[in-house]
């Protein structure tokens, strides 16, 4: 009889650590260019998303591109926007589902604050390797704008390739030395 017990205690130990690994953050580096969809409207706007995941701690940089408007300077332009979240600092959770990665981003802004949701599918690498192909995608967010006074939905639509050249429909405002 402690035999038996002995057996059913290792192979539930060996069993609950197969499950545990299966659903350990694997080292990534997934790439993936978005625009906004609100109320079936795509936006012109462009979102580069990188989502960095090492030794079970992640990062999400996002990049806004071509969301043009007065420059002040006589000519549209966007300034390029940079966000960033991570585990770290608790404004970011991911969760590993198969090859999927469930990703939850929280924060506000002058607006309201925002949840967005994303699903970054990726190829897993070799033992050992970092994960860097990404096979499917989906996000999006919502927001309780102060502003607006309304609650927003919005979908990422991720660009149909993996790799292609846009042409943008303005110049980037870029900031230098403000030398007098």
């Amino acid at each position: 009889m402690c035999a038996k017990t002995v057996i059913m205690a290792v192979l539930a130990l060996l069993f609950c650590r197969g499950a545990e690994a299966q659903d350990v953050i694997p080292d990534v580096r997934l790439e993936v260019t978005v625009q906004q969809r609100e109320e079936g409207k795509l936006e012109r706007g462009l979102h580069l998303l990188e989502l960095s995941c090492w030794s079970r701690q992640c990062s999400l940089a996002s990049v806004s591109l071509n969301q043009c408007g007065e420059s002040g300077q006589g000519k549209p332009a966007f300034f390029p926007r940079l966000q960033r979240s991570s585990t770290a600092e608790g404004n970011l959770s991911v969760q590993k589902i198969g090859d999927t990665l469930i990703v939850k981003e929280t924060g506000s802004d002058i607006g309201g604050d925002y949840v967005n949701n994303f699903r970054f599918e990726y190829e897993p690498a070799t033992k050992g390797a970092l994960a860097t192909r990404l096979i499917g995608f989906s996000g999006g967010f919502v927001k309780d704008s102060a502003i607006l006074k309304k609650v927003l939905t919005v979908e990422y639509v991720p660009l149909p390739k993996r790799n292609q050249v846009v042409s943008l429909d303005c110049g980037a405002l870029l900031p230098g030395v403000d030398r007098q």
